[in-house]
């Protein structure tokens, strides 16, 4: 854990449609000498704000806010409010938009500097969240995303109406509507109008999703590099999460840097 005079963290709650989302800002040490830079975490699936504190410790200490949430819906552990059966990639994508817009209401966040950072899943909801907000950011960096994911269900249900009431995913049990709007989402097709900076980062030996969606990705994309994260599986640990960790600072600060 980094040095509690590094960063500062407090909750913060929004709404979507009548449901509270839970999450934590995390912020360098008062005084703040000018409006900060900020990038809001959407986590994978199944998982939690906590996921992403790793990155909003290392970016508090490059002078960003850093907004981790829970999606509704998206996790028993979730401590936003929502079923989990009525989750989609769609709520997700509007979950990101209510908590943009609660960052933006706060007079210490530059909201001419704001990023997205989607895990897994969350990439795909931060793409859908960028393609129907292409001025509102100014980068947006995916790691590990879940590209496969409307292949995968494709394959699984051959036409909506074989998707059934419910089911199991990885554990969670969800909702037709999330299948169908799985069904219907092909991510590529949400990546070209955003034309603003694009890290995306994957391990070699990830079994679950395989590396060739995220190379994929960074052709579609107008302005995306690809970071490949040697012997790294799905989810990230040790020295490849440090690596990640890294590599995702770097591209904000950069970003930053280059405004």
């Amino acid at each position: 854990m980094p040095a509690p005079t590094t960063y500062q963290s407090g909750e913060l709650l929004t709404t979507r449609d009548g449901l509270t989302i839970y999450g934590q800002l995390f912020t360098p040490p008062r005084p703040f000498s000018a409006p900060l830079p900020a990038v809001i975490c959407a986590h994978s699936f199944g998982a939690n704000y906590l996921s992403c504190v790793p990155y909003a410790w290392a970016l508090a200490k490059e002078g960003f806010a850093t907004y981790c949430f829970d999606f509704c819906g998206g996790g028993y552990a979730s401590k936003s409010e929502g079923n989990p059966l009525e989750m989609t990639i769609d709520t997700e994508a509007a979950d990101i938009a209510s908590a943009f817009k609660q960052l933006v209401s706060l007079d210490y966040i530059d909201d001419e500097r704001m990023f997205v950072l989607g895990e897994g899943q969350g990439g795909i909801a931060a793409t859908l969240f960028a393609d129907e907000n292409p001025l509102s950011i100014c980068g947006l960096a995916l790691v590990h995303p879940t590209l496969n994911l409307h292949d995968q269900t494709r394959d699984l249900f051959p036409t909506k109406k074989n998707i059934p009431s419910s089911y199991r995913r990885l554990g969670m049990r969800v909702g037709h509507a999330y299948g169908e709007a799985m069904w219907d989402t092909n991510p590529y097709s949400y990546m070209h109008r955003f034309d603003g900076r694009v890290l995306i980062v994957h391990g070699d030996e990830d079994t679950t999703v395989p590396i060739d969606y995220s190379r994929r990705a960074a052709d579609v994309f107008v302005r995306a590099r690809l970071e490949v994260i040697p012997h790294g599986r799905h989810a990230f640990k040790g020295d490849a999460q440090t690596r990640c960790v890294n590599a995702v600072c770097d591209f904000f600060t950069g970003c930053v840097q280059d405004f």
